[in-house]
């Protein structure tokens, strides 16, 4: 398993992506998208002092787990909102945690020391 450790900034995120390309070889577009929409979450809403990435990639599975020390928060709990059919009906928040819960094939929560850990398993070809 790899490691990165950011600070909680949104332009840490090209760090995390290049990082992610590195140990896939290649860009995936969901890969991409997935660990945007929970970077962004986490920078924005948890108060945290860092942000650790840890990436295991044994094809075709690959492992992507979040730690932060900000404030505990479960997204597996948050309640699921289907996709907005029109402009009129789209909600604020909680549109990253529908589009992961969607695109990844298993995801996991748990707190553990004062840290959030976030797994994220999603197949890749």
């Amino acid at each position: 398993m790899n490691s990165i450790l950011l600070q909680p900034e949104i332009n840490e995120l090209d760090r995390l992506n290049e990082f992610i390309i590195n140990e896939l070889s290649k860009e995936d577009f969901q890969v991409t998208l997935i660990v945007e929409e929970i970077f962004v979450n986490i920078v924005h809403y948890s108060n945290t002092e860092f942000i650790i990435v840890n990436i295991e990639y044994e094809k075709p599975r690959l492992t992507i787990e979040f730690i932060d020390n900000g404030f505990e928060f479960n997204p597996l709990l948050k309640e699921q909102h289907g996709p907005p059919y029109g402009v009129d009906e789209t909600q604020l928040g909680g549109a990253g945690i529908y589009l992961t819960r969607e695109m990844a094939d298993e995801i996991d929560y748990h707190y553990e020391s004062n840290e959030n850990h976030l797994i994220i398993i999603k197949n890749v070809e």
